[in-house]
């Protein structure tokens, strides 16, 4: 394949994993690669730097654009980028990475609720939750000019109703059990097998002595959806509160755009979400006491593919409905060629 003569690329980067579409001008999906943890306050820079060229690297092989010396413009979102601060460094790192035979033209580094919002709804009012390692709520209005975020400020200050926050509630259940502080709950069991731990205490040798990291920490909600299937009450309440937790980052975020009286779509997006039932009722009941004429639809695009729209728009392009409905499509036989290759 004739390598175009400029690349976008859009990267969509968390703390599980990261994600790289690379597009031509018309917005065609060429390649998909994937990559590790890219929130570099989880990993590292060094690590997160690593993961967004292991990203870019699949995504550029697919596409069979190696050769040519294509220029490429590249928008990054990734979470972790609260602050210029923040913002700053991974651009700098950024900015040091080779990649492969590419001209590096232009860079647009945002956090990753950006790409999420500008994914899902493009031009349209609209809310998007992320909710995976961490949780964050975006509205956008206006054709997407007006733009807000709420929550998402890191697993110490924050980022209640993630994975991060689900898993350390059924640590605290599991000991509150053990202790007879708190009602029985499968969890301890649960959590005692995933450790590999004979006794509870040898939970807290895992936690503290094995330095359990965010992402560990997060992988135990898995645990809690499980107990949850199986009529775990402690489970069924851990999630239904983290249901109404996120359902008010919500109704927060649409209540600062002045959108709570009008119809607006909520896109959900991230692991959090496939507890089910138990964490959606809980959300949905919560967003339409404030915002009755709200729903929950698809998101229009992923995250990555929001990223691709805000590269290309600054680049000067058009993005309409044909542009969005061509990558939809190219990204779809992108993903399905990538699959049978792996």
């Amino acid at each position: 394949m004739k390598a175009p003569a400029r690349l976008y690329a859009g990267f969509d980067g968390g703390g599980t994993r990261t994600t790289c579409v690379l597009c031509d001008p018309g917005g065609s999906v060429l390649g998909v690669g994937s990559g590790g943890r890219s929130n570099y306050h989880n990993t590292g820079l060094r690590n997160a730097l690593a993961s967004l060229k292991l990203a870019f690297e699949g995504a550029l092989a697919q596409s069979g654009s190696q050769g040519g010396s294509p220029r490429l413009a590249a928008c990054y979102g990734l979470a972790g980028l609260d602050s210029p601060k923040d913002v700053a460094v991974v651009k700098r790192g950024i900015r040091s990475m080779v990649l492969g035979q590419v001209r590096r033209r232009s860079d647009l580094v945002v956090n990753d609720w950006r790409t999420a919002v500008a994914g899902a709804f493009i031009d349209e009012p609209g809310v998007t939750l992320v909710a995976g390692t961490g949780c964050v709520a975006a509205a956008q209005s206006d054709g997407g000019r007006r733009v807000v975020r709420v929550g998402g400020w890191g697993h110490i200050v924050d980022d209640r109703g993630s994975a991060y926050d689900i898993g350390r509630d059924a640590l605290y259940a599991a000991m509150r059990d053990f202790d007879g502080r708190g009602p029985k709950t499968a969890l301890l069991r649960l959590i005692m097998r995933k450790l590999g731990a004979r006794e509870p205490p040898g939970i807290i040798a895992r936690v503290y002595a094995g330095h359990m990291s965010v992402s560990q920490i997060a992988s135990l909600s898995s645990l809690v959806s499980q107990a949850a299937s199986e009529g775990d009450a402690v489970a069924l309440e851990i999630l239904g509160e983290k249901g109404r937790i996120l359902g008010g980052l919500v109704v927060s975020a649409a209540s600062k755009l002045e959108m709570l009286d009008a119809s607006f779509g909520v896109s959900l997006n991230g692991g959090v979400f496939k507890a089910g039932k138990p964490v959606l009722a809980p959300l949905e009941e919560t967003i339409r006491a404030a915002a009755p004429k709200a729903s929950i639809v698809d998101a229009r695009l992923p995250p990555a593919c929001g990223a691709a729209v805000l590269i290309l728009r600054r680049a000067g392009a058009d993005v309409d409905g044909a542009v969005v409905a061509r990558m939809r499509a190219s990204l779809k036989r992108a993903t399905v060629a990538a699959s049978k290759k792996g």
